[in-house]
């Protein structure tokens, strides 16, 4: 089982106890779903002040413990042999292609291929990370060691594929 601490950003006038909601935005770069940050509600602060600007459209955040079983999370962020397969689908799609490929046209072709050949992609989430609106530093590992390790906060989302996952009721964040 793997759980996951999740965070998802609505406005505070909507009904916060029917969150999560579902993403109507035609560019998801995770394709639709619902989306959460995870691990701390850091991001989801940042996403709910640049989003929800305006004084009667404030925010609230909801926590959520999610649980997956084996084989339902795709885990690009901490799963060295998940990012391997995925790279392979990218270069495949890519050479089909013949052009660069989007993280979203990579997501929703192995979704769709799911729907014709039922176990080919059977995950129910996918989480990922992106690199924007980072404090990242690098950090030698040992002294006067050429490699380094980046820290500051991650930007991490996990996006629940519609109709794959039942909710329990969520817990505002104060």
């Amino acid at each position: 089982m793997i759980n996951v601490i999740a965070y998802h950003t609505c406005r505070k006038n909507s009904t916060a106890g029917n969150a999560p909601f579902l993403s109507r935005r035609n560019n998801q770069w995770l394709t639709q779903g619902y989306y959460f940050w995870t691990d701390s509600d850091y991001f989801a602060h940042k996403w709910g002040e640049s989003h929800y600007k305006k004084k009667d459209d404030d925010y609230c955040i909801m926590k959520f413990n999610l649980s997956f079983e084996k084989g339902e999370l795709l885990d690009l962020v901490g799963n060295v042999q998940h990012k391997i397969d995925f790279f392979k689908c990218y270069e495949k799609i890519m050479k089909k292609q013949k052009s660069k490929v989007s993280l979203a046209e990579v997501v929703q072709y192995m979704r769709d291929f799911e729907n014709r050949i039922p176990g080919a992609f059977s995950y129910k989430a996918i989480k990922s990370e992106d690199k924007r609106e980072l404090d990242l530093i690098d950090i030698p590992v040992a002294k006067d060691a050429s490699e380094k390790i980046s820290m500051g906060p991650t930007r991490q989302q996990l996006c629940v594929f519609e109709n794959c996952y039942n909710f329990s009721k969520g817990v505002p964040c104060e």
